[in-house]
């Protein structure tokens, strides 16, 4: 059966398949000496960060049950993080960069996913009221030219992860 693990990081930068054992070790430790963990994982994309007031969610699945392939599984990832963001009243969409996006600038989530054996790891982080000082210290996802922005930010509330929890779940069961 399915499994959705909802959760929130330390303050971490992890480096995905794209740049895994590229970063030098200087580069590793710039990031630790900020008081961030620092990982090279085997999801895709390139470094990005994670810490409270991002929500992360994991979903442990096999993709056969669903009849998808990776890509249908990415956008289905999107589709689930754009209905939440309605929920909010924010209006988010997809663009040529994988993510969720608010307009086709400001990243308000990021998605990595590793599939092995059809079963799928790692997932979505959705921007809450996470500290987003913490990007300025990277170029996040690559994308030098982009923003990173937050529910916080777009709505001009205190949007938490515990508030943003049952929206996501609500949208993972519409489209999973």
């Amino acid at each position: 059966s399915d499994i959705i693990v909802f959760l929130q990081h330390p303050p971490t930068y992890t480096a995905g398949r794209r740049i895994r054992g590229k970063t030098e070790l200087e580069e590793e430790q710039r990031l630790r000496r900020l008081g961030a963990e620092y990982f090279e994982t085997m999801r895709g994309g390139q470094i990005t960060y994670h810490g409270p007031g991002q929500l992360i969610a994991y979903p442990i699945l096999d993709v056969r049950d669903y009849q998808i392939n990776v890509r249908c599984y990415v956008s289905r990832l999107e589709k689930t993080v754009i209905d939440c963001c309605k929920q909010f009243g924010v209006k988010a969409n997809t663009t040529d960069n994988t993510g969720v996006w608010v307009g086709e600038d400001a990243k308000i989530a990021a998605l990595g996913v590793h599939l092995q054996r059809y079963v799928s790891s790692h997932g979505v982080a959705l921007n809450c009221n996470v500290d987003l000082s913490w990007y300025n210290h990277i170029v996040p996802c690559g994308l030098a030219d982009k923003r990173i922005t937050s529910l916080s930010l777009e709505t001009n509330q205190e949007i938490t992860p515990e508030m943003t929890l049952p929206k996501l779940a609500s949208s993972f069961s519409k489209l999973f």
